[in-house]
């Protein structure tokens, strides 16, 4: 059954209802325990929703299933519910509305969740979440904990001050701006967060275990093999996560699960295109020449996780190999370096390579940088205004939708000695896609900056897998799932990823569309 194209969905229930394994009623009405359950995915956006449908052959009563405006991946059944996932919509405003929309399924009603990775995109909702009634547990690793720590209390910080910012200037289209949480929201959320192991199986129930492999994309990113135990059924769902690329800098290459799943969800973020060819090293270094001889700067709006530190690793070589002058390189980001040092500490996920260089045999700390300024507080950011000489400035977020680098733009977009790198993907309705597309301004903070800088984009610096890299990923799957579903990409890129899916390996393959209804395990 696939049901698609409809504003919202009406699930045949004959009973009104459901009951877990431990008897607690899971939806209003009777017991529902000797109804057969089909498991039914949902997916909208880039969210995923699994719940089983009741039936028993009776024409029954209808209800009506709503979604929160989140990415998330959820699982409702007798055995519990599952939350895979729980963060924030980016992009166009529309779908940044949806991040204050109150979540329609009672929050109370989830019994677990767990995290991919810690991006803001799959943990940024999870302050809402809490404050809004869940009260169950959060499982990840240790490094997409700590990683997650820093996120959610940057990310409530930005908010007060942007919330802030808005009131001052009345810049906001909202009469009376609100932040989406605060910090005093993020502490509950973290007391409720567990650990489970980088690698291996897990059982977070007696009914749901998970397995989780390395998806390479960031610091403790994971694909995740769920299953599912309701007596002698096993129905097994395998979520890619978001997959990184093969042979680059600091992290391993990306496993792929050995899984002979029912269902598989997997990213399209690139599925119709290829990262640029040629040497990012030499790419990098001929921007820093071209833009450090004319006198100008270089600003480069970077996630805070991930993409900074693998600059900072090109740089570093560069600057060893004497290939690019040593420039004062400010990081102005306090998360990024909070986020470095844990980059340091977890060298579960280093490749060889890095582990080399940071061992006896190499240079010591492969992300030191010659002149490298750290700049925490609100002051040593302002200070960097003063600096007239050539510089590099590394600032989030990497889609220029907030945080400091706005700040830096302001000063150095207008004057045409500089550069701007956009390094890897922007999403649609982000100033870092209007830079990407040309735009002659941007409007920040309230105020038109007209765009002079030079405008480099340097793709090879994405951390998500290009279209070869996903299929490559998709070719070490021992079997072929019964059916696979494409999400989290725009729908060119997953209309092209199915396309490629289908050619090559004849799966069955689908695009997940808005409120679409799906059967899983049959």
């Amino acid at each position: 059954m696939l049901n698609v194209g409809k504003s919202d969905k009406d699930v045949d229930d004959p009973e009104g209802g459901f009951r877990d394994a431990g008897g607690r009623e899971r939806r209003k009405g009777n017991s529902a325990s000797a109804i057969h359950r089909d498991w039914i995915v949902f997916v909208f956006e880039s969210i995923v929703v699994l719940t089983p449908v009741l039936r028993n052959g009776l024409s029954g009563k209808n209800v009506r299933l709503e979604y929160g405006p989140m990415a998330k991946l959820t699982f409702l059944g007798a055995a519990g519910c599952v939350l895979v996932d729980c963060g924030i919509f980016q992009g166009s405003q529309e779908l940044q509305d949806r991040n204050y929309k109150p979540l329609p399924v009672d929050p109370k009603t989830i019994d677990y969740l767990v995290l991919t990775h810690a991006h803001l995109d799959h943990t940024g909702w999870l302050p809402v979440l809490v404050k809004s009634g869940y009260r169950g547990p959060i499982f990840a690793n240790p490094a997409t904990i700590e990683l997650t720590t820093i996120l959610l209390k940057d990310s409530a910080h930005l908010q007060q001050e942007d919330t802030l910012h808005a009131r001052i200037h009345k810049d906001s289209r909202h009469a009376n701006p609100e932040p989406l949480y605060t910090a005093e929201d993020v502490d509950p959320t973290l007391k409720q967060i567990k650990s489970m192991p980088r690698g291996g199986s897990f059982d977070i129930s007696s009914e749901f275990g998970v397995a989780s492999y390395d998806a390479g994309h960031i610091l403790g990113s994971s694909s995740l093999e769920l299953t599912l135990t309701e007596g002698n059924r096993k129905t097994v769902t395998l979520f890619s996560g978001d997959i990184g690329r093969y042979n680059q800098p600091i992290l391993k290459d990306p496993t792929t699960p050995p899984s002979k799943a029912d269902v598989l969800v997997c990213e399209s973020t690139y599925g119709n295109r290829e990262h640029p060819d040629g040497d990012p090293a030499e790419l990098l270094a001929q921007i820093v020449n071209r833009v450090a001889k004319r006198g100008g700067s270089i600003v480069i709006p970077s996630f805070a996780i991930g993409r900074t530190q693998t600059f900072m690793y090109y740089l570093r070589q560069l600057e060893d190999q004497q290939r690019i002058p040593r420039l004062p390189v400010y990081v102005d980001s306090p998360m990024a370096l909070s986020a470095t040092e844990l980059y340091l500490k977890h060298k579960e996920d280093h490749d060889l390579e890095y582990a080399r260089e940071e061992g006896s045999g190499g240079k010591g700390d492969p992300l030191n940088v010659h002149e490298f300024h750290l700049t925490r507080s609100v002051e040593e950011s302002k200070a960097i205004n003063n600096v007239k000489t050539p510089c590099i400035i590394i600032s989030a977020s990497g889609m220029v939708s907030g945080g400091r680098v706005l700040h830096h733009l302001v000063q150095r977009l207008p004057d045409a000695r500089n550069a701007v790198i956009l390094a890897g993907f922007q999403a649609e309705g982000t100033r870092g896609r209007a830079l990407q597309e040309g735009a002659k301004s941007l409007s920040l903070y309230g105020q038109v900056v007209p765009v002079c800088a030079e405008i480099a984009e340097m793709g090879q610096f994405s951390a998500h897998a290009g279209k070869s890299e996903l299929l490559r990923w998709l070719t070490a799957l021992p079997a072929a799932p019964k059916q696979t579903y494409l999400t989290h990409g725009e729908p060119v890129a997953a209309q092209a990823l199915q396309a490629a899916i289908s050619e090559k390996f004849q799966w069955r393959a689908a695009v997940a569309r808005h409120l679409d209804t799906v059967p899983v395990g049959e």
